[in-house]
């Protein structure tokens, strides 16, 4: 099976995890995608382990502009793959916190360069960059993955005394 069939497969299986009531509550809180079947994250983990992780197919996935698709291309993204400027491309094609989230979670805190990449985003003006940023800072230091040194506690209270003053409540 070709990565466009893979795709096609993928697609058309959400229809039997839809959850109409978790979508409708999605688009009531302004989470708007294309398509959204409200799946839950469990099944879509179920979903995503019976394939083998591919970038070809996790790309092709990631541009729909569908809930599912974007989760599962995070699962089936390899993090061995995962280049900087591939990293700051999908990230920049976020437009909602659930993803930033499931991808920090799924993908980004794994890199080997984690810490680099959360300190680059947060010092930038895009609100969705500094969103990934303090994501992946929080999960890469609750891990012990990411250990700040004094330079990067510093330009982290700096960027974080900013945000604090802000009325966005996700920062």
């Amino acid at each position: 099976m070709d990565i466009q069939e893979k795709a096609k497969e993928i697609r058309q299986s959400f229809r039997l995890l839809m959850n109409g009531v978790t979508s409708q509550s999605m688009r009531e809180k302004g989470v708007n995608y294309r398509i959204n079947w409200g799946a839950s994250l469990q099944h879509l983990q179920e979903m995503a382990a019976e394939y083998e992780q591919n970038v070809e197919l996790a790309e092709t996935l990631w541009k729909d502009n569908v809930r599912e698709c974007k989760i599962i291309a995070t699962m089936l993204m390899p993090v061995s793959e995962i280049t900087k400027e591939k990293a700051l491309q999908w990230m920049a094609e976020t437009t909602t916190q659930e993803i930033a989230e499931i991808a920090t979670m799924n993908m980004y805190q794994h890199l080997a360069f984690a810490k680099e990449l959360a300190m680059d985003c947060i010092a930038m003006p895009e609100r969705m960059m500094q969103l990934y940023g303090y994501c992946l800072l929080a999960r890469g230091i609750a891990s012990g993955k990411i250990m700040l040194d004094n330079k990067d506690r510093e330009c982290l209270l700096q960027y974080a005394s900013q945000v604090l003053i802000g009325d966005d409540v996700a920062l």
